[in-house]
C-alpha cells in the first residue's frame, strides 16, 4: 500500500489543466466499463468490423493518452495558457473521435473506412479531421518535450522516447488508413481488421507504438522513487527504452511480412526476448522502489 500510495502521489495531476485532462481520461475510463457490459450482453462478440470491442479499445487508449499528456504538462516548463489550449484541443478532438465511434457501434454501423453510404462517410470524415487536430496537438506536445525538456532527467527520456513512439505510431496509422481505403475500394465492403499480406494485423505495431509513452513514464517515476544508483538508474531505463522499441520493431517485421501476431516464427521469438528485457528492467525498478520505502516499517521492534 505504501508502494501504491507514493506512485498515486507522482501520477496525479498538479495544475488545473491537468485535472481537466485526467477528468476526461476518467470519463473514458468508465465508458470503457459501460461497454463491458454491452459486449457481454453481445454474446462477447469482440470481432467483425461492428463490434462494442471499439468503444472499449479506443476509450482504454484515448483514457491513457489525455491522462499521459497531463502527466507531461506538468513537468514541461511553458506558459500556462499554450498548456491550456494544447489540453483542450486534444481533449475535445480525441472526446469527438471516440465520441463518433461509439456512436456508429450503438447504431451498428461500422466506423472505419465505411464510406458505402452518404451519412457513413460524413461521420469516418469526422473522424478524419479529429485524428488531424490530435496529431498536431502531439507533434506540439513532442517538439515542446525537445525544446522545454522537463527537470528530471529520467522523465525527459521516458517523456521524448515515447512521444517519438508516438509520432512513429501516427505514421503507421497513416498506412492503416491507406491499406483500409484500398481494400474498401478493390472489395466494395468494410474490412473486418485492416491487414497486410496473409495476416498481419495493421493495428498491432500501431497500438505497441502508441502506448510505450505510459511503459516509459511508469518506469521513469519508479526508478526515480528508488534506491537504485543513477548510474543504474539510467542502464535500466536504457534497457526499458531499448526493449521496448525492440518490441516494436520486430511487431512491425512481424506484421509486413504477413504473420498473425501470436503466429511463432523467428520475428515473435524478437518480440518476446525484447519484452523479456522490458519485463526485467521494470521489476528491477520495482524492486528499488520497495526496498526505499518499505524496510523501515518492515523491521520488528523488540522491547525488553
Amino acid at each position: 500500500m505504501q508502494i501504491l500510495r507514493t506512485l498515486g502521489a507522482e501520477l496525479r495531476p498538479i495544475t488545473r489543466t491537468s485535472r481537466v485532462l485526467y477528468w476526461g481520461a476518467a470519463f473514458w475510463l468508465l465508458s470503457a466499463a459501460v461497454h463491458m457490459v454491452a459486449l457481454a450482453a453481445d454474446d462477447w462478440a469482440w470481432a467483425g468490423a461492428v463490434s462494442f470491442r471499439k468503444p472499449i479499445t479506443f476509450s482504454l487508449s484515448i483514457g491513457a493518452l489525455l491522462a499521459t499528456t497531463g502527466w507531461a504538462l506538468d513537468r514541461l516548463p511553458g506558459r500556462p495558457r499554450s498548456k491550456s489550449v494544447l489540453a483542450w484541443a486534444l481533449l475535445v478532438s480525441s472526446t469527438a473521435e471516440v465520441g463518433l465511434i461509439t456512436l456508429q457501434a450503438w447504431r451498428g454501423r461500422a466506423s472505419h473506412f465505411n464510406t458505402l453510404e452518404s451519412g457513413d462517410a460524413v461521420i469516418f470524415a469526422a473522424m478524419g479531421a479529429m485524428v488531424g487536430v490530435m496529431s498536431l496537438c502531439l507533434l506540439t506536445l513532442f517538439v515542446w518535450s525537445i525544446r522545454r525538456r522537463p527537470l528530471q532527467r529520467l522523465d525527459a527520456i521516458a517523456l521524448i522516447a515515447g512521444l517519438a513512439l508516438v509520432m512513429t505510431g501516427l505514421g503507421i496509422g497513416q498506412w492503416i488508413i491507406e491499406l483500409g481505403n484500398e481494400y474498401v475500394a478493390s472489395n466494395g465492403a468494410v474490412p473486418d481488421t485492416v491487414t497486410y499480406g496473409q495476416d498481419g494485423v495493421a493495428k498491432f505495431p500501431h497500438a505497441v507504438a502508441f502506448h510505450g509513452v505510459q511503459v516509459f513514464i511508469l518506469a521513469a517515476v519508479l526508478l526515480r522513487l528508488g534506491s537504485l544508483s543513477d548510474r543504474a538508474r539510467r542502464r535500466l531505463m536504457t534497457l526499458i527504452v531499448s526493449g521496448y522499441i525492440g518490441i516494436l520493431v520486430f511487431a512491425s517485421i512481424q506484421t509486413v511480412s504477413g504473420r498473425a501476431p501470436l503466429d511463432l516464427g523467428p520475428w515473435s521469438l524478437g518480440m518476446t526476448l525484447s519484452a523479456a528485457g522490458v519485463l526485467v528492467g521494470g521489476l528491477i525498478a520495482m524492486r528499488g522502489l520497495r526496498t526505499a520505502t518499505v524496510p523501515e516499517e518492515a523491521a520488528p521492534v523488540s522491547v525488553a
